[in-house]
């Protein structure tokens, strides 16, 4: 569907997944079909996602944390290019004071609400 390294418009992507074309995990029928990360606000991207504050931005989160299924994940590049860096899956979700204290240092944001670790598709399925 999509091709590792190659960028993507919101568009391309919205055509191909649906959803929203401005959320952050763009949703489906209550599932999150793909995750649209900044690298200014979640730095360590796709393999940690750092949620902010919002009724969307919390809800999609923790369908996300859910649905345990793998989403394609896009990292902003330039505008209007997104890039394909693979199908994540979250493993764990951390609302810990400490940790998210640790984040909000290193993304320079106070919003953080909670923590999302991801893994490459691969290696959950390897891991099982």
């Amino acid at each position: 569907m999509f091709t590792l390294g190659d960028c993507y418009t919101r568009e391309d992507i919205h055509a191909l997944l649906g959803g929203s074309t401005e959320w952050y995990l763009p949703t489906v029928d209550g599932r999150v079909v793909c995750a649209c990360l900044k690298p200014g606000a979640n730095p360590d991207a796709p393999r940690v996602i750092l949620p902010g504050e919002g009724e969307i931005i919390e809800r999609t989160a923790d369908l996300l944390v859910a649905q345990r299924s793998a989403v394609p994940c896009f990292i902003k590049r330039g505008a209007g290019r997104w890039q394909y860096v693979g199908d994540w899956v979250a493993v764990r979700c951390s609302r810990d004071p400490q940790e998210i204290a640790a984040q909000s240092r290193h993304a320079g944001r106070s919003d953080i609400t909670r923590v999302i670790h991801m893994t490459a598709a691969s290696s959950a399925a390897t891991a099982e």
